[in-house]
């Protein structure tokens, strides 16, 4: 097992690409502490993976308030001791935490831009500053962060959400550079269009077909491929990878057919 005895956080861990993490991790030898915003859907993802042998807990957490963030680390240290392994999930453009809708930014309401922002990249930034220290101390850590293709070619309709996730790029980059001293490795993922059910509530049949059709692999991702590059991130196999943003859409950005 590629990460025996490694205590991992999942932020966003009930989701559809968190709740794929999680368990990958735990299959591997971690013992993960899946946080998320749904409590009742954490214990079920918490659940699965002891009914599989593998060690977990869940808790509470709104990354966008710090004092939660805070008590998620002292219950991971409380629980497990340590804390090896940060990834950063949560995310998106709509949900329980963006009360705005999405909208053509001319049209766009106010708030919408401080909403996105709060949960895509200042929530990553308050989980990233509460563990860092303890890596630092420790000399050596993993800290993985869910971008988007959007922060780097745009998405229309989605220019708050666009400008969050490239913030997040920045953000590794920076941050890659400051630990890289203490053995810490940080580094973040952008999926193209994910097949999850928030999605597919989200976009209509037509436009999924379109979008199916600009991706050179023709087909959406699979919530298990993008797990499955933060593990290689997370484990000993990653070790001289630092400051990197992985492209995972199935040659989405990879410009129009016949170009």
């Amino acid at each position: 097992m590629r990460l025996k005895d490694k205590v991992a956080i999942v932020t966003g861990g009930a989701g559809a690409i968190g709740r794929e993490i999680s368990k990958l991790l735990a299959r591997e030898g971690a013992k993960v502490v899946v946080a998320d915003l749904n409590p009742e859907e954490a214990a079920k993802v918490v659940n699965e993976i002891k009914s599989s042998g593998h060690e977990a807990l869940a808790l509470n957490l709104d990354t966008t308030k710090i004092a939660q963030v805070k008590q998620m680390v002292k219950a991971t240290l409380d629980e497990f001791g340590q804390i090896d392994i940060l990834v950063n999930v949560v995310g998106g453009s709509t949900g329980p935490s963006i009360k705005t809708k999405i909208d053509f930014f001319a049209q766009s309401e106010e708030k919408r831009g401080e909403e996105i922002v709060n949960l895509n990249l200042l929530g990553t930034l308050n989980c990233a500053r509460a563990v860092v220290n303890h890596m630092m101390e420790r000399r050596t850590g993993k800290i993985v962060s869910i971008s988007s293709t959007s922060g780097t070619i745009g998405m229309v309709r989605g220019v708050e959400y666009s400008a969050a996730k490239a913030g997040i790029i920045g953000f590794t980059k920076a941050l890659a550079k400051e630990a890289a001293p203490y053995g810490i490795n940080v580094n973040c993922i952008s999926p193209g269009v994910v097949g999850t059910p928030r999605v597919f509530a989200m976009v209509s049949k037509e436009t999924m077909e379109i979008w199916a059709k600009g991706i050179k692999l023709g087909r959406l991702a699979k919530p298990e491929e993008i797990a499955s590059v933060v593990l290689f991130l997370v484990s000993e196999e990653s070790s001289y990878i630092t400051g990197q943003n992985i492209v995972v859409d199935g040659g989405l950005s990879l410009g129009p057919p016949g170009y």
